[in-house]
């Protein structure tokens, strides 16, 4: 290879280098304060979790016996004709081997589940796992796309929306959260949470047990105007924080995907530089030696001639 063609190389490699350094720093930002989002928010929906089972072990009837049967239909069991999954995939590339372990554990996720193709509904977030669903043959109910890198509440409850609407209009009959969960470090898992019916509510407890939970309880907590209607306005609650704790989790997890896609993308541009800059010095090296052996070689040559 000439050496101007070395050189050339060595420059788009450098630039290439200083591009994904650039993608590195921009993703390491937003994982900083998607971190503090999703943390403080997981703080939250575990409170609230917890605020709940308390609660629901001072009704007097379980499963309770909700007025608003919109909200009694969301604690429901009912025979699953109809599965309802949000996938939460990426809407761009270079975030390395994010989408790939998510759809492969999703694939093997419906291998071990009881579930037939014909029962699979989808509501897909991102391009990624529509192009997936289609490809692979499943049904799609909607498809959102594209999601901010740093999700707003806001956001959140148009999914919430639509998602809680098709449970209780019967669109599904369960209904699943799909999507790569934030481990710790630079790590993250594919995960699956049922997000409705809300299982905590719908099953009956041991009397016994309810009594003492109860006698605990009332020590520290004044309830009114009474248990059942404070869940009523718990429950939607509930729901909402687990969809947005979700899309703050798998945005987290995609970033720092990003981010270790682009440090590696980086290295490499940096290891081909050296190895382009090695090969470089030796192609100089060679060159100069040729030209010292035809220098000395054209002396030679004359010195014979003058003798």
């Amino acid at each position: 290879m000439a050496l101007n063609q070395i050189q050339k190389r060595i420059l788009a490699t450098q630039k290439t280098a200083k591009i994904t350094n650039a993608m590195q720093m921009v993703s390491r930002n937003k994982v900083n304060h998607l971190l503090e989002m999703s943390q403080s928010y997981q703080v939250y929906i575990d409170y609230l979790r917890h605020t709940i089972d308390q609660l629901y072990y001072t009704l007097k009837v379980t499963p309770p016996k909700f007025n608003k049967m919109d909200i009694k239909s969301l604690i429901t069991d009912r025979p699953i004709k109809k599965v309802g999954i949000f996938l939460v995939t990426t809407d761009k590339g270079l975030a390395g081997p994010y989408n790939s372990n998510l759809l492969h554990g999703l694939d093997e996720w419906l291998k071990r589940s009881d579930y037939s193709k014909d029962q699979l509904y989808f509501y897909t977030l991102g391009y990624t796992g529509e192009k997936y669903v289609k490809d692979a043959g499943y049904k799609i109910a909607r498809s959102y796309y594209p999601l901010s890198d740093q999700p707003t509440y806001e956001e959140a409850h148009y999914f919430i929306r639509q998602l809680r609407s098709a449970y209780v209009e019967k669109e599904v009959d369960i209904l699943y959260l799909v999507y790569h969960h934030y481990a710790s470090g630079s790590s993250s898992k594919f995960g699956v949470d049922k997000l409705l019916p809300v299982v905590a509510l719908n099953r009956r407890v041991d009397p016994q047990e309810v009594k003492d939970k109860k006698e605990n309880l009332e020590q520290v907590y004044l309830i009114e105007p009474s248990a059942e209607e404070v869940l009523e306005g718990l429950i939607p609650q509930f729901i909402e924080s687990n969809v947005y704790g979700a899309l703050l989790q798998a945005k987290t997890a995609e970033h720092l995907s990003r981010m270790s896609a682009m440090r590696s993308a980086t290295d490499n541009a940096n290891s081909m530089i050296d190895q382009l800059r090695l090969k470089y010095n030796r192609e100089r090296q060679v060159k100069v030696t040729n030209e010292i052996i035809e220098i000395v070689a054209g002396a030679q040559a004359q010195q014979k001639e003058r003798r």
